[in-house]
């Protein structure tokens, strides 16, 4: 079966502070796999009605519209990573998610693909007639070092906490009684290997929108390690790091 990658890019913005009160945020970007548009077409001429008797049966008007749809079937698509913004933090500190809007002021090659609603979303529209021969997918990701304006770097680490996984309706994916999440998952920057987000084991979920969301306190954390390094100057930084999601899908296995 033919591999499926999808890599998206993710901002990490951390205003750093030695005083008492660093900012941080990180970036991540919006991505729709299936859209839904609604529109009134032309109105008819004569849409207007003078007069209609309590009794009548008569259609008065009728207008009519066009509902348009991107239908999958047969993809594994990975259709949205969050933004995270930390908010205030000092050198050897962890603080938890502020909230999903970065602020990329200032900040070269930003990432572009992240939301401000804490959205990570993955679409398995693969065999939906024979939901247990899906072999599965995993989801990756692995953080940069946090860069500043002036070149300043400094490493940090992500903490992703386990979040239940949910379809569009919000009920858990899985196939069994066994309710199914993220892991959690620890980004530490430039680590050698990448971080495993999601590992969904085949015939153990429901296909179509798979989702999680990284939008309160204890969902995720950033922690600055204190550096050698770095300047302990009374300062204050907005600084970013570029945060790569990587979707692959399981081989699948054929006996002869």
């Amino acid at each position: 079966m033919k591999l499926l990658k999808n890599i998206i890019r993710i901002l990490a913005l951390t205003s750093l502070s030695l005083s008492l009160t660093p900012l941080t945020t990180a970036k991540a970007a919006d991505a729709n796999a299936i859209s839904v548009n609604t529109s009134d077409l032309t109105k008819s001429d004569d849409s207007v009605v003078t007069s209609l008797a309590a009794n009548d049966t008569t259609v008065a008007d009728s207008k009519v519209s066009t509902v348009t749809v991107t239908v999958l079937s047969g993809y594994l698509t990975l259709d949205a990573v969050p933004d995270f913004n930390f908010g205030n933090i000092a050198l050897g500190t962890t603080a938890k998610l502020k909230n999903n809007t970065a602020d990329t002021t200032g900040i070269e090659n930003p990432g572009e693909d992240g939301n401000t609603k804490g959205l990570l979303q993955v679409t398995d529209s693969r065999n939906l007639t024979s939901k247990e021969d899906i072999p599965g997918f995993n989801l990756y990701a692995k953080m940069g070092s946090l860069v500043g304006a002036d070149n300043t770097s400094l490493d940090a680490i992500l903490d992703l906490s386990s979040m239940p996984l949910l379809d569009s309706n919000n009920n858990n994916v899985s196939s069994s009684s066994t309710n199914l999440s993220t892991q959690a998952a620890s980004l530490t920057s430039n680590a050698s290997t990448t971080s495993t987000v999601m590992d969904l084991k085949k015939g153990s979920y429901n296909p179509g929108v798979i989702k999680a969301g990284f939008n309160t306190p204890d969902s995720a954390s950033m922690t600055l390690p204190k550096s050698s390094d770095y300047s302990y100057d009374k300062s204050s930084k907005n600084m970013n790091a570029v945060v790569t999601w990587i979707l692959t899908a399981n081989p699948t296995v054929t006996t002869k």
